[in-house]
């Protein structure tokens, strides 16, 4: 029955996916149990949903299975909070550990016959005190967007019920298997802007074109590090949406004209963000070209080529983005719903 299968969505819809199935289980049997109860001459139907008004709230029930409702972060989005807990904290170490380890390239390149325990020290220092700062930052800034999200979605909680009383007509329909949003690919972006935008910041030096020359491999870089350091800020405000996104998907894991538009106004000032630095002109190695050019004996136009490839890299943005907004708004339309 649809409404057995809606308040049974509803109740379980923020647990782990085992202790989602172990509810569920139980849930269904003292649903069944309840109607058996009821020996009176009405309908299936209508039996069905006295007992699911006599459960009530299935949010009031979903508290009642975990047992405590104190807590930083709430009930309904600890498990995701975990989830990209986890994740955020896993890439800031891999993103650290690349960035520490073409510092140490670059130190070892540059200075290969004196390489000393004292810089090996140094460079372990470093390291160290690089993760511990990364990994308490993500854990910081994770929680605290979910103790936003969490003081936010309580107070609309509160509104809601003072405004009018739990019926059947309020429960979320269960989500069509085409409106899911995939785990593992908002998985996947976490860890991927984490690392990128991890080294950005620490290590942009690694964003390069290596060439060898004689028995020493150069490194050119694309950025003027000095100037990519001022906009540490702004790489940082990117990583901090791009994740911010993901962690609404993993919450929701379907999609909604509510999420959509969220989804929405946060890339739109991701890439406004990021179309403030690339289009700097001053943030580029102003060398690049000339250097690649040099190094290949090539003939080309370096100032018309840098101008060149400034406009793609605005131009892939700017379409990337364009591209991304139709369609997260096309599957907010299409599969949006009024009861979630």
């Amino acid at each position: 029955m649809d409404f057995i299968n809606r308040y049974v969505y509803a109740v379980t819809k923020s647990f782990a996916e085992k202790q989602r199935e172990d509810i569920e289980k139980e849930l269904r049997a003292n649903i069944e149990d309840m109607i058996e109860q009821n020996q009176g001459p009405e309908s299936y139907e209508e039996k069905a949903k006295k007992v699911l008004l006599e459960l009530g709230d299935p949010e009031v029930l979903a508290d009642d299975y975990r047992g405590s409702k104190r807590y930083l972060i709430g009930p309904q989005y600890y498990e995701t909070y975990i989830l990209v807990l986890k994740i955020v904290i896993g890439a800031v170490f891999a993103g650290i550990s690349i960035a520490i380890f073409v510092e140490s390239f670059f130190l070892v390149n540059e200075n290969i016959g004196s390489i000393t325990a004292e810089n090996i020290t140094k460079i372990t220092t470093n390291y160290f005190a690089a993760l511990f700062s990364g990994v308490l930052q993500a854990f910081a800034w994770t929680t605290i967007a979910f103790m936003i999200a969490e003081r936010k979605n309580t107070k609309i909680n509160k509104e809601h019920l003072e405004k009018s009383k739990w019926n059947l007509s309020k429960l979320p329909a269960v989500p069509d298997k085409k409106a899911g949003i995939s785990l593992s690919n908002s998985i996947f972006r976490i860890i991927f802007a984490t690392i990128f935008y991890t080294i950005l910041y620490s290590a942009p030096q690694f964003f390069a074109v290596y060439l060898s020359r004689g028995n020493e491999t150069i490194g050119i870089p694309v950025f003027n590090l000095e100037v990519l350091q001022g906009y540490r800020v702004l790489i940082m405000s990117i990583l901090i949406l791009s994740i911010l996104i993901e962690m609404l998907k993993i919450y929701y894991r379907r999609w909604m004209l509510k999420l959509s538009v969220i989804h929405v106004i946060l890339t739109v000032i991701a890439t406004v963000l990021a179309l403030i630095i690339v289009t700097d002109s001053s943030v580029w190695n102003p060398n690049f070209v000339t250097e690649i050019i040099k190094h290949f004996n090539l003939t080309f136009d370096f100032a018309s080529l840098t101008e060149k490839i400034k406009s793609w890299v605005v131009a892939v943005m700017v379409l990337s983005s364009s591209i991304e907004i139709i369609t997260v708004l096309y599957k907010g339309i299409c599969y949006n719903t009024k009861k979630y």
